[in-house]
């Protein structure tokens, strides 16, 4: 497989898993690769780490249900 369709698909399985607790070797798991090329892999072709993309989205996920509950409020 493809790096890029590897990212994809990773990056579609923590979307899709973002309020559960994820971690590098469930992603690899689920794209087909070793926890180690796949953390390589992703933070050559992204410029960061599995880590800090899921770090930064849970934030992102977080900061979105706060506005949504304040927005009603």
């Amino acid at each position: 497989m493809e790096w890029m369709a590897i990212i994809g698909d990773s990056v579609q399985y923590i979307e899709d898993h973002i309020t559960e607790d994820i971690s590098t070797e469930n992603i690899a798991k689920a794209v087909g690769v070793s926890p180690f090329y796949f953390q390589k892999g992703f933070a050559m072709l992204c410029g960061f780490s599995v880590a800090e993309y899921i770090r930064n989205r849970k934030s992102v996920s977080m900061t979105e249900s706060w506005s949504y509950v304040f927005r009603f409020a």
